[in-house]
């Protein structure tokens, strides 16, 4: 029998070889891509990722970003309207990103505060406080409350439970605060219009760089007549050396100096807004300015870790001491020109803040209580809120509040929707309700999240389940309409 060179048949047992590998590699990348376990695991890989991404773009036939072998997959190849995350058009019969059918159009509800008459109530003080935890109120530090005077101010007046910030995010918060939609919506109208309609002078005095994303524009506070003033116009006086617009900042102390200077030039026999932003509890929750209020040792930014997690924490509350300090200054200004029975003061924050306690550090990378629930506080005893509150509904409050009307919100069913990521691409979606039960979707795993079960499912799954479908429906309903809104609004 003739015997091959061994040469050659070590040439054949490698061409053997490429083709099993060039059958078994994409075979075994589809096996992964459908499995949520080893799809974790081997996606933090460099190696598997780079070829998953080169087998995707092989396999995205129809040029629209996804193919067969990503997750989530696109399940038309051939159709480039259809893939994962797609604008999904109400009523054309097509089911564009995948989820529940075509889209549906949205019902559009009133809108409470077009139907309140514009006129002149209360002075209105506003004041947002970056990375303000909900649990600030009932935080000790040496057995002494660390923000004695908001809780005064709670005490006499209500502090909503159920308040929770959109985003994790300070611009779409401060968008959703004053312009109370999450997208550009011309039906409803902004706060700062509705004020000017009614006959309030307005003034912004704010810690922070407030044209940081065009939010200043965007929500009004450049429109004529508003007195402006942040951390653009007071660069010499920044905390910090950078002069980037998300790095730019004012201490508290420079804040309220602007306050009460701005309050001698205020004719207060006309109704007053008073936007005030406070950046103390802004990361690293210190500056060369900041005054030690509750410790001696404030930690350095060089040594903030996991390891040093109870230094880090007492230096948050440190800098959430001085923004109390501040609401204090606010509160006697107006104490000492005999005006405190005449204003409605709203505090509230743009977002919360992770201190390492569920492995995270800051905000905008989760949807749970630490990042996303915050204070929402209220000189009025008369507010009455038994349903979650969303950054949305603040307008209407303060301003019913300020005009004496009738202000209960007592829907325990109504959702605010959060959102991780964009809409047009969200990492993570949520609806949070009275009681803090949220349900979450992971468009990254298409799993869905029942906080009250502590129960993962996977998305179509929880569907066949009529319990948990009457939650997971209407998240992604309500993403989708907003994702429509946005793209109508353009």
């Amino acid at each position: 029998m003739l015997e091959l060179p061994s040469q050659y048949t070590e040439q054949a047992d490698n061409r053997a070889l490429l083709v099993l590998i060039a059958v078994l590699t994409p075979l075994m990348t589809i096996i992964v891509s459908n499995a949520d376990s080893l799809r974790y695991g081997l996606g933090k890989k460099t190696s598997y990722a780079l070829i998953s991404q080169g087998l995707d773009k092989l396999s995205d036939i129809d040029f629209d970003g996804y193919g067969i072998f990503s997750y989530p997959k696109d399940n038309a190849v051939f159709n480039a309207d259809i893939y994962p995350g797609a604008l999904d058009i109400p009523g054309n019969g097509i089911d564009e990103d995948g989820f529940l059918g075509d889209a549906v159009l949205a019902v559009r509800h009133k809108d409470g505060l077009a139907e309140i008459a514009p006129q002149k109530g209360k002075h209105i003080v506003l004041i947002v406080l970056e990375s303000a935890r909900a649990d600030l109120l009932e935080k000790k530090i040496g057995g002494d409350y660390i923000a004695p005077t908001l809780r005064t101010i709670a005490d006499r007046g209500s502090a909503i439970k159920y308040a929770y910030s959109h985003t994790g995010y300070t611009t779409t918060s401060i968008r959703a605060i004053f312009n109370r939609s999450l997208v550009r919506d011309h039906t409803r109208i902004t706060l700062i219009d509705f004020l000017q309609s009614a006959g309030y002078q307005l003034s912004i005095i704010s810690g922070q760089d407030e044209s940081f994303g065009n939010v200043a524009s965007d929500v009004g506070m450049k429109n004529e007549g508003v007195y402006y003033f942040d951390a653009r116009t007071a660069i010499d006086d920044r905390v910090f050396p950078s002069k980037e617009q998300g790095s730019l900042r004012l201490s508290e102390e420079r804040v309220i100096e602007q306050f009460q200077s701005h309050m001698n030039d205020l004719d207060f026999s006309q109704p007053q807004f008073i936007y005030l932003n406070i950046q103390a509890a802004h990361f690293p929750y210190t500056h060369p300015k900041m005054k030690k209020r509750l410790t001696d040792k404030l930690i350095p930014r060089s040594e903030i870790n996991i390891e040093n997690k109870d230094w880090l924490a007492i230096t948050y509350w440190n800098a959430i001491a001085s923004a109390d300090w501040a609401v204090k200054q606010v509160l006697d200004a107006f104490k000492d020109r005999k005006l405190l029975d005449n204003v409605t003061f709203m505090i509230l924050g743009d977002h919360g803040e992770s201190l390492f306690e569920d492995e995270f550090l800051g905000h905008g990378h989760a949807i749970n209580d630490s990042q996303t629930k915050i204070p929402l506080i209220i000189n009025d005893s008369h507010i009455f809120a038994d349903q979650a509150i969303g950054q949305v509904d603040v307008a209407e409050i303060v301003i019913r509040s300020a005009f004496g009307l009738t202000n209960a919100w007592v829907d325990n069913g109504k959702p605010v929707f959060q959102i991780v990521g964009t809409l047009s691409q969200p990492l993570l979606i949520a609806h949070v309700k009275q009681g803090g039960v949220r349900t979450v979707f992971d468009f990254r795993s298409e799993q869905v999240f029942l906080s009250d079960l502590q129960l993962w499912k996977p998305y179509k799954e929880a569907l066949l389940e009529p319990v948990h479908k009457s939650r997971v429906e209407p998240l992604i309903r309500e993403w989708e309409a907003l994702r429509w809104q946005e793209a109508e609004s353009l």
